[in-house]
This record gives structure tokens, C-alpha cells and sequence, in this order.
């Protein structure tokens, strides 16, 4: 017996090193041709990724609907039900916006004239914590020069950052307006065809239309389940964290909170990413502050990395930390935020492709021997 665990603990691992070690090699040979692709594919396919993202949130409702029987022997068509979907997307959508948006924008415009005082108070802050008397006491070094340059060479980053980011958006906002056109078109389109897309892929294997089948169906629970995992994920800490900021006297709390949602997107690293500029603001209001601003983020954090993580996303993917880190490293040397957000995914595509191979290729290979002792 535990042989039998320490040799399939042996191929686990086996298979994860040789997945990535694979992925590795054609970033590390390929990247100067990945660089352009990722960037034709950031342009391009952007709407499709939305697309994509939200056929795997609205699919299993039109699932249910086309299930509800109009008389004994009709229901509801799939087209009626995708656009149904869609209508109310359009709506929920629309209605957010323009609750939440007009505040949004507001504390981003605040924020964005308020960053000198908080590179003001940052370099206030390192200079009072070379002062600190358990510092002295343990003997570590502050150069307060070299961290106020660094901090004054990230602040003026992030107002840089922001201040394009604004410009970017009033500048190509025929760009969005096409995005707000093609992605509810596309999806409809996925959610009232993408049904036909597994039938029409085992025509081209005539001879392995149960193995196809198989494959497509563990990577179509792959995906959905990480992708509805990570929305439930981002909506939970964005929502959590910007109450828990309200509650705390947070200024820029609702600003913040989205912030910290959508740099959850990022494995591991997205708290560390959501709460730097929510730092930077506690840091004008006072050193408790800081404090309780850390305090909310842990706990938010905490339960969802101990509750929310390993019940929705952790079971099903089952891939090592370590690994993650290893691939969002990767990534994002290659291909930026971009990469970082679609490198899990595509790992778990890969990695489930490669895992159904090997059991596919050993069970032949058991079936072929025990013909031959049959014989």
C-alpha cells in the first residue's frame, strides 16, 4: 500500500515538473515570437476573453431555464433563454454603472491630487521609523534617503500610472464603445451555440469520439469552475474589503475596495498588489491607521484563504503553490498583467491534456500486455 502511494506521489509530481518544465522551455525559446502574439491577442481578443468569462457565469442559468416547460411538450428555446441572459446582464450592468460609477470616478480624481501628500507622508513615516527605539535596538539600518527616493520614485509612478490610465480611457473610448457592442453579441452567440462546439470537434476523430468527449468535458469543468471560482473570489474580497474599510473611517473606501478585488484576479500576489495604494492613503490619516487598514486586509485574507479558496477553486485545480509562483513569475516576465491573469488557466488546460494522455497511453499499454499474456 505504500508503495502504491509513494509511486503515484512520485508520478504527481513527475507530471507537475514535467508540465512545467515544458511551458517553460517554449517561454525561454519562443518569447520573442510570444511577445507579439500576446500582444495581437490583448488587443483582439480581449472582447473574446470577456466573452468567454461570462458564458461560464451566465451558462448554467440558461441551462436551467431552457429546462422550464411552456406546455407539455415545449420549452423554453436556448435563444430565448441566451438573450434573456444577456438583457439582464445589459441591465445589472447598466444599473451598477451608473450607481457606482460617478463615486468611482470621484475618488479617483481625488486620489489622483492627493497623491503628493501621501509621498509627503510616506517620507514623514520613514523618517520617524529610523527613530523607532526597537529598531536601533536590533541594530537594523534605515537609509532614509534610499527609501524616500524609492518611495517618492513609486509614488510618482502610480500618479503617472493613473494619470495615463485616465488618458488612455478618454482617448480610445471609441475602443470601449466597440468592446460594449461586440461582447454582448459574442456572447449570445457562445451561450446559444457553445453547446455544439464539443459534437462538431469529435466529427474530426471519428475513432476517439469517447476520449475527446472525456478530454473536452474535464477541461470544460476546469474552467468553469476556476473561472467562477475567481469572480465569486474577486467579488468577495472587493466587497468585504471595502466594508471592512468603511468601518475602519478608510478614506477613498469604495475607490479602494474595487481595487482590491480586481487585483485578487492575480494568485497569491493580489492582496499584496490591492493593498499598496490603500497604505499610501492610511498613512495621512496616522500610524493606527496603517494598523487597522493591515488588520482588515489579514482577516479578509484570511478567510479566504482558509474557507472561500480551498472549497471553490483550491479541490479542483489542485495545484501546488510553489507552482503558481512559478508560473506567475514566468508569465509575467513574458507577457505582463496579461499573462499573469491567463497562466493558471492555460497551465491547468495543459496539465489536464497531459494527464489524460499518460492514463490514456498506460491503460493501453496494460490493455496490450494483458493480451499478450492472454495469448
Amino acid at each position: 500500500m505504500l508503495d502504491k502511494l509513494r509511486q503515484k506521489t512520485i508520478l504527481f509530481w513527475s507530471l507537475e515538473l514535467l508540465v512545467i518544465a515544458l511551458l517553460l522551455l517554449v517561454v525561454s525559446q519562443l518569447s520573442f515570437i510570444l511577445e507579439p502574439i500576446f500582444k495581437f491577442i490583448g488587443a483582439v481578443f480581449i472582447p473574446v476573453l470577456i466573452s468567454g468569462l461570462l458564458f461560464y457565469i451566465l451558462n448554467p442559468i440558461v441551462n436551467l431555464i431552457v429546462k422550464i416547460k411552456l406546455s407539455k411538450s415545449t420549452y423554453v428555446p436556448r435563444w430565448a433563454a441566451s438573450l434573456l441572459m444577456v438583457f439582464i446582464l445589459l441591465v445589472l450592468v447598466g444599473a451598477s454603472a451608473a450607481a457606482l460609477l460617478p463615486k468611482v470616478v470621484d475618488q479617483i480624481s481625488n486620489l489622483i491630487k492627493m497623491a503628493p501628500v501621501f509621498i509627503n507622508e510616506g517620507k514623514h513615516w520613514v523618517e520617524m521609523s529610523a527613530k523607532w527605539h526597537w529598531i536601533k535596538t536590533l541594530g537594523l539600518s534605515v537609509n532614509s534617503n534610499t527609501i524616500q527616493e524609492g518611495i517618492q520614485k513609486y509614488g510618482t509612478h502610480i500618479i503617472n500610472g493613473m494619470a495615463n490610465g485616465a488618458g488612455q480611457i478618454a482617448s480610445s473610448i471609441i475602443g470601449y464603445l466597440v468592446y460594449a457592442l461586440t461582447v454582448p453579441v459574442m456572447t449570445f452567440y457562445m451561450l446559444n451555440d457553445g453547446h455544439k462546439l464539443v459534437p462538431f470537434i469529435k466529427k474530426w476523430f471519428p475513432s476517439r469520439q469517447d476520449d475527446v468527449g472525456e478530454v473536452a468535458e474535464r477541461i470544460h469543468d476546469t474552467l468553469s469552475h476556476y473561472i467562477m471560482g475567481q469572480v465569486f473570489e474577486m467579488i468577495y474580497v472587493g466587497v468585504a474589503t471595502g466594508i471592512g474599510y468603511v468601518m475602519i473611517g478608510q478614506k477613498y473606501a469604495l475607490l479602494l475596495g474595487v481595487i482590491a478585488g480586481i487585483a485578487n484576479i492575480v494568485p497569491y500576489l493580489g492582496p499584496y498588489i490591492g493593498i499598496v495604494p490603500a497604505l499610501f492613503v492610511a498613512l495621512t490619516m496616522g500610524g493606527w491607521q496603517v494598523l487597522w487598514t493591515i488588520i482588515v486586509v489579514g482577516i479578509v485574507h484570511l478567510i479566504d484563504g482558509n474557507i472561500i479558496y480551498p472549497r471553490i477553486i483550491g479541490g479542483r485545480l489542485n495545484i501546488h503553490p510553489l507552482t503558481i509562483i512559478i508560473l506567475l513569475l514566468a508569465a509575467g516576465n513574458v507577457a505582463g498583467a496579461l499573462g499573469m491573469i491567463l497562466v493558471i488557466p492555460a497551465y491547468a488546460i495543459v496539465r489536464t491534456l497531459v494527464v489524460y494522455l499518460w492514463d490514456f497511453f498506460y491503460r493501453e499499454r496494460e490493455a496490450t500486455a494483458q493480451n499478450v499474456s492472454d495469448n
